[in-house]
């Protein structure tokens, strides 16, 4: 069994056909299938279902898939483990953000990190908490940043805390609720609202913030998987969303958009690093933890 059979087995199933995981992998189609053909024939089982629009993974496919991705998270990391021995300035950083995060803290950070590493490479993806744990766990990413609701006890993964924060309704700057006063949630359920829903699960972080007052959740709700449309649809109407406070802050400062002060308290979340056991972690990655860190102690300030 050989690396590059993991590796074109891998871009095969994740791209439903032999000629697009080729074209994804810059090689032929036909060492590809040449490869995966070897594969099976060392492993005597059907790794493709073959069709005429495409290929799926069988059982024993998607079992060795699995297992293939964590092998190529384990390779960067060694490869990025090599660099650091040698002094390199360079390496790969894959790192999974929650909207909020990927427009703040997340970039501000890596373009300090890049001032003096400038070689370094990042991979940045949007996700939510808990929909990022499986990748993380396979070794697709090597850490996430995203608020959580609680500190989970997971023993294959490492959560750190980075900020602690706590979300409030926004408006856009003129909106009639910014002349109330005493506000509470629950004066709020029947406005429409506009909510981030990309996740997949049923912990929803709109949701939960309305049980955690046991309320229930709007019914009038625009759902939306752009959080930059969320802005425009907030800062463009009379729809009110949630943001973490501290995360948003700038935002909420620069005039475009506003919180509501609330008579009640919101419930509290915590702004976390995710990530497998830390010890196996690339020193470049823990040197780019270290530099969000810093960029988040001025944050929660």
């Amino acid at each position: 069994m050989k690396f590059s059979q993991l590796r074109n087995l891998v871009a095969v199933a994740e791209a439903g056909s032999v000629r697009q995981g080729a074209r994804n992998l810059n090689i032929s189609q036909s060492a590809v299938t040449k490869s995966i053909q070897q594969l099976e024939d060392e492993l005597g089982v059907e790794l493709l279902h073959r069709v005429s629009h495409g290929v799926t993974p069988t059982a024993a496919g998607e079992a060795i898939v699995k297992r293939a991705k964590v092998i190529q998270g384990e390779m960067r990391e060694a490869l990025n483990d090599i660099e650091s021995v040698q002094g390199g300035e360079t390496g790969e950083i894959r790192v999974c953000a929650s909207p909020t995060v990927a427009m703040g803290l997340l970039p501000s950070a890596v373009i300090e990190f890049k001032r003096t590493r400038s070689k370094v490479r990042f991979q940045i993806e949007e996700g939510l908490y808990p929909d990022v744990l499986p990748s993380i766990r396979k070794g697709e990413i090597d850490f996430a940043i995203c608020l959580v609701p609680e500190r989970p006890r997971d023993a294959e993964l490492n959560f750190e805390l980075l900020i602690r924060d706590h979300l409030v309704p926004a408006v856009r700057a003129q909106h009639p609720l910014t002349q109330e006063s005493n506000l509470k949630l629950e004066d709020l359920c029947d406005e429409e609202w506009v909510s981030y829903r990309r996740a997949a699960s049923n912990r929803d972080i709109f949701e939960m913030t309305f049980t955690l007052n046991n309320l229930e959740p709007p019914k009038n709700v625009t759902k939306c998987t752009s959080f930059a449309c969320i802005q425009i649809l907030v800062e463009q109407s009379d729809s009110i969303t949630l943001v973490p406070k501290k995360m948003f802050s700038a935002r909420l400062k620069s005039g475009a958009m506003t919180q509501l002060f609330m008579d009640s308290s919101m419930p509290s979340w915590n702004v976390m690093v995710i990530s497998r056991a830390k010890h196996i972690l690339s020193p470049l990655c823990v040197d780019f933890l270290k530099e969000l860190h810093r960029v988040a102690s001025r944050a929660d300030t």
